[in-house]
């Protein structure tokens, strides 16, 4: 059974467009994320993933070893 989740997660220390690539590419490649898109103008991770694959936590995980601040979480409100 799936727990499929969407989240808006805003970012500080995100300084480049490469950095954002990078960012978008590590958190793709986690097992349980279906979607990643990093807009970079605003400084968020817009997230989908299965809950029950993979837990929130280590998707901040990854945004923290690519050297950037989760400074807010706003569940249900990633747009697809």
């Amino acid at each position: 059974m799936s727990d499929i989740r969407r989240e808006m997660i805003m970012l500080s220390g995100l300084n480049c467009p490469t950095c954002a690539a990078k960012l978008e590419k590590a958190v793709q490649s986690t097992p349980g994320v279906t979607e990643a898109k990093v807009v970079f103008g605003a400084g968020s991770l817009n997230v989908e993933y299965d809950a029950t694959v993979v837990p929130y936590e280590r998707i901040a995980e990854v945004v923290s070893r690519m050297g950037m601040t989760v400074t807010a979480r706003v569940p249900g409100s990633a747009s697809r």
